[in-house]
């Protein structure tokens, strides 16, 4: 299974921001691709330690995920404290085995995301590959202030170049 960058950074930023807290969501896609995550608020009376889709939320990210002609892949949520490995509770909330589960690991402060397929009472890890740069979308024009820094650096960077060689040129032979 691949996600695309864009969905993988989406679900990082979006557990680094709830920290503590468990996040949630859906994920989607197409094929084998997950493009596209929809978080949803987490209604879990210890959100600290565990996790529940707000039902309306779910509901209306479907419906979405059915309005953009995608598939509802899986879902997602994360471990701010513990490795991204499917917790007892986990394993035992896990209602449809269609659905893959991504779990997002905050333990060592770096994200760490791991895919697993959760059948009755087991959790098979699921290969995910990470896509470098968001191929569903085209690359972003660049907005005037990016342009004229990409031009101060090259003038800059020519002119601290025309002066290194200017210092690196030996000296003029004396004239008798």
């Amino acid at each position: 299974m691949r996600i695309s960058y864009r969905a993988a950074r989406q679900i990082a930023d979006h557990a680094a921001r709830h920290n503590p807290e468990e996040v949630c969501g859906l994920l989607a896609g197409s094929g084998n691709r997950i493009t596209k995550v929809f978080p949803i608020s987490n209604i879990a009376d210890a959100p600290e330690t565990s996790y529940r889709l707000q039902p309306t939320e779910q509901l209306q990210a479907i419906k979405q995920i059915d309005a953009d002609s995608l598939t509802w892949i899986g879902v997602y949520h994360s471990h701010p404290r513990s490795r991204p490995i499917p917790s007892p509770a986990d394993i035992q909330q896990a209602n449809d085995d269609s659905l893959l589960h991504l779990i997002v690991s905050l333990q060592r402060g770096k994200p760490k995301l791991k895919l697993w397929r959760i059948q009755a009472a087991s959790a098979d890890p699921i290969e995910l590959l990470f896509d470098t740069q968001n191929a569903d979308q085209p690359d972003e024009p660049l907005s005037d202030r990016q342009k004229i820094a990409v031009v101060l650096a090259a003038v800059l960077s020519l002119i601290a170049m025309l002066a290194i060689s200017l210092t690196l040129l030996p000296p003029a032979p004396a004239i008798p």
